[in-house]
Formats: structure tokens, sequence, C-alpha cells
């Protein structure tokens, strides 16, 4: 019987997770996550297949994080607007992960398509803004794109804002989507 391996899986997507968050995607190869480990390359490759197969389970991993910082609490009055705020301030404090998972084609998938956390996010549109249906699909997928935008930018380091400023930003283009899919159904 083969000895049992000193170095587990978890340790291995642990160590992936934190080169990916310190360093980006690109800085993710066996050697570097063999020296983070403290080991040769042949623990990472007697877990995983190849770096492929690594990097996909901290792509699974990193969505992990982000469906956590997108729940955190928050105490700006509305449920909905803390979405918007929590996914920029990911884009802020995650800058690596935000650019993994949503600038670039690490998932290998339009994101708008994949509808990333789009259970939650829609039951929260229509707990806290009273829309349902293809007005809360509009609301989801217009208000993401004007979210993203304002997180790509920070996350590229070409934006900064405060949290007044996005919480006034975010408030008024959802309120006015709001009142231009009103007046449509009228």
């Amino acid at each position: 019987m083969p000895p049992k391996p000193k170095i587990t899986k978890q340790q291995i997507l642990e160590k992936a997770l934190a080169i990916v968050r310190e360093k980006g995607l690109a800085a993710l190869t066996a050697k570097a996550l063999a020296e983070t480990l403290g080991c040769s390359t042949q623990p990472v490759f007697w877990h995983y297949d190849s770096m492929e197969a690594v990097r996909a389970d901290v792509f699974s991993e990193a969505l992990k994080v982000f469906g956590k910082a997108l729940r955190h609490e928050s105490d700006c009055g509305s449920r909905y607007m803390a979405l918007g705020l929590n996914y920029i301030r990911f884009a802020s404090e995650e800058r690596e992960l935000f650019r993994m998972l949503f600038m670039s084609d690490a998932g290998k998938t339009d994101l708008i398509g994949a509808q990333v956390e789009r259970e939650y996010v829609m039951s929260v549109i229509e707990e806290t803004e009273h829309i349902t249906g293809e007005s809360a699909q509009t609301v989801y997928k217009d208000m993401w794109l004007f979210s993203h935008g304002i997180a790509a930018m920070i996350a590229a380091g070409a934006a900064n804002f405060s949290e007044e400023e996005l919480r006034e930003m975010l408030g008024d283009v959802c309120r006015g989507l709001i009142a231009i899919l009103k007046n449509k159904t009228i």
C-alpha cells in the first residue's frame, strides 16, 4: 500500500486560493504552489490531474467566498442596496478574486448567462422592491451591469468612490429603472 500523502487536497486548495488572492490567477503555477506548500510538485499532482483542475477548484472556492461577501449584513437600510454595495466592496477588498471571477474567462462562461447568485438576488429584489417576473429580471440584469461597471473600475484601480457616493448612484439608478418599468406596464 502506498504511503498516505502528507499534504492534503484541502491544504493545496487553501494555498492555491491564497496565491490567487495575493498575486492573481497568473501566479498560480505548480512551482509556486509547491514552494508555498514547502514541498515538491508531486503532492499537487497526487491530488490533481492538472493545474487546470486546481484552477477549477480555486474558481469554485472563490465563488463561495463571493457568495459569503454578497450576503454580508449592512446597515444601509435596504437589503437590495446592500447587495450592490457588497458586490463593489468585494471588488475593492478581493481585487484578484474579483478579477478572476468577473473580469476573465477563468470560469469559461458568459457572466450574465451564468447568473451568479441570481436566485438569491432575485428573492431580495422581489422582497424589497416589490416587483416580480420580467420586471424583476430586468432590474437584476441592468443593476448587475451598472454595479459591475463600478466594481470593475475599482478593481482595475481606475476609480474610487465613497460609500455615500455609491449609495446615491445605486439608489438613483435603481429608482429610475423601477419607475421606467412601472410606466411601461401602465
